[in-house]
């Protein structure tokens, strides 16, 4: 018990919190030696927000929050963060919207400035909504061809058919064609304001001169209406199964399964039966599939818990001449294996000293502890506070905890499976699309080795979030998840907890 106190504060930052009359929060931790700062103002508005008809209109609205507003016109958010030498960016999830700025300390409070004028007083201009649009079509195809993406979505479609986790973040392309700026504008005035909105800022700061500014800035800024709930997802009843063709030349498959929500003491249990199952080269399906079998080439398990509760995913690649039918069979049975043996003692200790290191490295810089503190804010009922519970949760759990969450979870009664299967190749009509959109001018704010070849799969397999570059940081994972932070994740899903890919301005 001691050894545990001990460690939970080691975890926590001091951090001073701020309260507006409006609803604002911000949160600030002074820390140095180097002279930088990171700010990070999240808005608890994503595509769970959206209504029938106007999916995509979150991640479609971060692209234009950078495109000017009533004191910072076209291209000038940009401009000064590039002039004063430092970076911002974005990214756009099923529950946040989070835009983020790294600075010299001498110079940071320029993004406050920025921040309060572009949460209601964006300029949302026509001619720069339809082009951005173009932009935006370009995103959707390009993300189409994508191997992983319609696999995950597909999957993700069948898991959820009445909350809005039904619907990518990037939204369909019927919602985004027929898309006005009217509509986007009514979307902004009714979720962009301080009460939807929280501030996190890490670095070389005065805290008293910082609260001071805030209550300057966002202080008289007015109230926006309170999140509704979005619909429930009912229990299911039966396996769900689909078949994709699609214009590549390998088949793939993904296994998802209802979980629970971020946060709850099950979270924590499924990262770990995550890793066991799939998401290094000592996990049981690795052993099997890749290396005693070779039946695929990649495979991962990726747990994405949000705010409503989310799901587990299985995803693998198959080789050359493999019978689906024996893939989908050997899956089944690790996955029983595991309901039956849980997770072994000295499995679980290297499990739990990967997430302990994990968990520390995303301190290392203010952004990341930062996006962390933030992710924690948004995701969970008591916010940042949970940081000082998360690896003794971790480390509490038992054997016999682990085969009971496994057996809850993974019923494949009430799962979905989903084949993308080698297809004939589509025409030339959505190239043709791309090619259009490509020829408009693009400063896109777009969407975003767990041990090698499997940690692939799992980025590719995450769907349209909005990122250049950025982290998107939350609950601690095994130390390879890390890693997922580039690359294939930034065309896929917004997902994933800790040491995840955020998103950004492209």
């Amino acid at each position: 018990m001691t050894m545990t106190t001990t460690m939970a504060t080691t975890m926590l930052p001091d951090v001073e919190v701020v309260e507006l009359d409006n609803g604002f929060k911000a949160l600030l931790v002074e820390r140095g030696p180097l002279p930088v700062v990171a700010s990070v103002l999240w808005y608890r508005v994503g595509s769970r927000d959206e209504r029938t008809g106007e999916t995509g209109v979150s991640h479609f609205l971060e692209h234009m929050m950078f495109k000017g507003t009533d004191a910072y016109g076209k291209g000038q958010i940009d401009l000064q963060t590039s002039k004063m030498g430092g970076s911002n960016n974005a990214f756009t999830d099923n529950d946040g919207t989070a835009y983020y700025f790294t600075l010299a300390a001498d110079r940071w409070e320029k993004a406050l400035e920025i921040e309060a004028s572009r949460m209601r007083d964006c300029l949302l201009d026509p001619h720069e909504f339809a082009s951005e649009k173009n932009v935006v079509l370009e995103e959707l195809a390009m993300g189409e061809d994508d191997p992983w993406r319609p696999l995950y979505q597909t999957t993700e479609s069948l898991l959820y058919q009445v909350h809005p986790y039904h619907h990518p973040v990037i939204g369909w392309r019927e919602d985004l064609e027929r898309l006005t700026a009217h509509q986007m504008r009514d979307y902004y005035r009714r979720h962009y304001g301080p009460n939807r909105a929280f501030l996190v800022v890490v670095g070389a700061i005065d805290k008293a001169r910082t609260a001071q500014r805030i209550r300057e800035l966002f202080g008289p800024l007015p109230r926006v209406d309170e999140r509704t709930a979005p619909i429930q997802e009912p229990a299911q009843q039966g396996e769900r199964r689909a078949t994709l063709r699609t214009p590549h030349s390998v088949t793939r498959l993904c296994f998802g399964f209802r979980t629970c929500r971020m946060g709850e003491r099950d979270d924590y249990a499924l990262d770990l039966l995550a890793h066991d199952l799939g998401n290094s080269k000592n996990s049981r399906l690795y052993r099997r599939l890749v290396l005693e079998e070779e039946l695929v080439t990649e495979v991962s398990v990726m747990n994405e818990t949000r705010q409503d509760p989310g799901s587990l995913l299985v995803l693998c690649e198959l080789r050359d001449g493999v019978a689906p039918e024996r893939v989908e069979r050997a899956i089944r049975e690790e996955i029983r294996a595991q309901q039956r043996e849980g997770v072994a003692k000295k499995d679980m200790e290297r499990i739990q000293a990967q997430i302990r290191a994990s968990f520390l490295f995303q301190d290392e810089s203010v952004l990341d502890l930062a996006m962390k503190l933030g992710r924690f804010e948004a995701g969970v009922p008591t916010g940042y506070r949970t940081l000082l519970d998360v690896l003794p949760t971790y480390e509490s759990l038992t054997q016999k905890e682990l085969r009971e969450v496994a057996r809850k979870y993974f019923d494949f009664d009430r799962a979905a499976v989903v084949w993308a299967v080698p297809g004939p190749r589509r025409g030339k009509e959505r190239k043709e699309q791309a090619a259009g959109a490509a020829a408009s001018p693009s400063s896109a704010h777009d969407a975003g080795d767990a041990e090698g070849a499997a940690a692939k799969a799992t980025e590719a397999a995450k769907p349209a979030k909005a990122g250049k570059k950025g982290k998107k940081a939350a609950k601690a994972k095994p130390a390879d998840a890390k890693a997922k932070k580039g690359k294939k994740a930034k065309k896929a899903k917004n997902g994933g907890k800790a040491g995840g890919d955020a998103g950004g301005k492209e």
